[in-house]
């Protein structure tokens, strides 16, 4: 097998669920391809989901340095630093991503998140709002979206985040 083929192995295995498996063919395909920015982002995907913190940085850091700057590996930073506590630093990389790909709604949605928790409701609104129109399909930042509403007292603005929310979600109720 070539590297794409088990990078395409990879990420069947990570739909799958079998993280470790997804972990050895990522690294099986950067024997093949040691360089590939793409193959260290997917291994520090899988990594990272599996817990393994300091070596999905590791990935992600290498997958910069490997090309240009990457606005996924720098959104995925940008998630360590949050789930580590360091919502400055998430926000920092996350509107760094930001300045690399202004349509990467990901990556607006996080830092909304960023923004809310700080009660920075108003930036975090137009956050949310950002990768809402960025991607309509994008549930998460619907239900962020009407928070931020209703911390700023818009409940129209609530109600119609929470209808859209629930229609992506099948109608279900939160």
């Amino acid at each position: 097998m070539d590297a794409a083929d088990w990078d395409a192995r990879g990420r069947e295995l990570t739909d799958r669920g079998d993280l470790e498996g997804a972990e050895a063919a990522f690294r099986s395909a950067l024997e093949l391809d040691p360089g590939s920015p793409d193959l260290l982002y997917n291994l520090g995907t899988v990594l990272r989901d599996r817990g393994l913190r300091g070596e999905a940085r590791s990935a992600f850091l290498a997958a910069l340095d490997a090309a240009p700057p990457r606005a996924d590996a720098l959104t995925a930073l940008g998630l360590l630093a949050w789930e580590e506590g360091d919502g400055p630093g998430a926000e920092t990389l996350y509107r760094e991503a930001l300045r690399l790909d202004p349509a990467y709604p990901e990556a607006w949605n996080d830092l909304g998140v960023v923004l809310f928790v700080s009660a920075r409701y108003r930036e975090a609104r137009e956050a949310f709002e950002r990768a809402v129109a960025l991607r309509d399909d994008y549930a998460d930042a619907w239900f962020n979206l009407r928070d931020a509403c209703s911390e700023l007292g818009d409940r129209r603005g609530a109600r119609a985040a929470d209808r859209r929310y629930r229609a992506l979600k099948g109608g279900a109720r939160v």
